[in-house]
């Protein structure tokens, strides 16, 4: 499968309609963060804003017998005022403790040698930053799944540095040549309608479909919301990459 695109700069081939969407660099993200790079013609990473400690950048969930579990990417002590792009990996981090972790939470799991084999190679490969790594693996994502998505950095546009909130997000748009805004529909409260229609942008919202699948060789209740490498554990590429074009688009 290729890889998603590389390029730094996401170009509309024609002056159609162009979505866009724009989120932080995620570790290992949940199956709706896929369906959002899906349903766009642009995805950006959002690496030039303030990393906010405990979020979902360094962190996620995985399952171990049945209960959702935290495992990390331990991070250099720094200024809680630096930027998700500047944010280091501490010297300490052994791809060893998390490869550990999911090895014995996933034993019985049918895709787990093949997953974590995936998985170490993306994380032995030394990283300048939490966004650096992230992004590395986010792209192999896509690559495994069969998403094609163009995927380019906040950090690379041209655009205010004192900008912020919605007027910051408006400008990345802009600066993609973007007519429509896609975000996370949990988000939508954050945006005014009537301000994207005076730019002549319209905002939508992706409401995030999570099919069931079954975790684990018994009979237990479904937890949603891991991380997308639980799915993969489970389901083969093909599928979670059918899964990921679905979510439903809903005019804000």
């Amino acid at each position: 499968m290729s890889q998603a695109n590389t390029s730094k700069t996401c170009v509309p081939a024609t002056d159609e309609q162009y979505r866009v969407a724009l989120m932080q660099p995620y570790f290992l993200p949940y199956l709706g963060y896929f369906q959002l790079i899906a349903a766009v013609d642009c995805f950006v990473i959002y690496d030039n804003v303030q990393f906010i400690k405990n979020g979902w950048i360094e962190r996620n969930r995985y399952l171990l017998e049945q209960e959702p579990k935290w495992f990390r990417v331990p991070l250099s002590k720094s200024s809680h005022t630096q930027q998700i792009m500047e944010k280091r990996i501490a010297e300490t981090f052994d791809p060893g403790d998390i490869l550990n972790k999911l090895s014995f939470a996933y034993r019985r799991a049918p895709h787990a040698p093949r997953m974590l084999g995936w998985l170490e190679a993306l994380l032995v490969e030394p990283a300048s930053s939490i966004a650096e790594l992230n992004e590395r693996i986010l792209r192999a994502c896509c690559a495994l799944i069969g998403l094609q998505t163009p995927i380019i950095r906040s950090s690379d546009l041209s655009i205010c540095a004192d900008s912020k909130a919605q007027d910051r997000v408006l400008e990345v748009v802009q600066a993609c040549a973007g007519t429509h805004y896609l975000n996370p529909v949990n988000g939508g409260h954050l945006y005014q309608v009537e301000v994207f229609q005076q730019v002549g942008i319209t905002l939508e919202l992706l409401k995030a479909t999570l099919p069931n699948y079954r975790q684990g060789g018994r009979e237990q209740p479904f937890v949603p919301g891991l991380s997308i490498l639980d799915v993969l554990m489970y389901n083969d590429a093909q599928t979670v990459g059918a899964w990921a074009k679905g979510g439903e688009i809903l005019r804000a």
